[in-house]
């Protein structure tokens, strides 16, 4: 009787403990789920940080920071970059990011990580030119505006000079009634 109570009760927790497995896929494998390890996991960690306070934001990069920094794994490494490169401005640091994507050993095992890498890569390398594009914008911007104030000066001594030679123009009228 013990062992019937017994075997039902392991029956009853090994089945309890299967209902919260995923069932298999239609191509007959299960799902391999590494958390925190694959492309959609560090995205969906970065989406996460939009509706994020700038306070939270900075909290969010210090955990990061901490967590490389006591873990250099690829996958912290990799959650650290997403949030420098892409994350919103209060966390933005795109040379940093650049840093910690280059001393990367190694390109990460999976596929979508290596897509990944190279997507941070390609979109850091926009950015850096975006950055030296607006830089020479704005000094051919700061170039103009100060050719403009100087052209505006030379207009009002201009203006100046003519009202004054038309004060000078002015006939005077022949007071004798000729």
């Amino acid at each position: 009787m013990m062992i019937r109570t017994c075997l039902i009760a392991v029956s009853m927790l090994v089945l309890g403990a299967c209902s919260g497995l995923q069932s298999y896929s239609g191509s007959g494998f299960a799902p391999v789920v590494t958390r925190g390890h694959s492309a959609d996991d560090w995205l969906d960690e970065l989406h996460a940080t939009r509706t994020m306070t700038p306070q939270q934001l900075q909290q969010e990069l210090g955990s990061r920071q901490h967590d490389f920094r006591y873990d250099p794994s690829e996958s912290n490494r990799l959650r650290l970059v997403l949030l420098l490169a892409a994350g919103n401005e209060p966390v933005r640091d795109t040379r940093q990011a650049r840093k910690l994507l280059e001393e990367l050993d190694t390109l990460p095992d999976s596929p979508d990580g290596q897509e990944l890498v190279a997507i941070l890569k390609q979109f850091l390398d926009e950015q850096e030119a975006a950055a030296r594009k607006l830089k020479k914008l704005s000094r051919q911007v700061a170039r103009q505006n100060t050719r403009i104030k100087e052209l505006e000066e030379q207009q009002k001594a201009l203006t100046t000079i003519e009202q004054s030679i038309q004060q000078r123009e002015i006939p005077v009228e022949n007071t004798n009634g000729d």
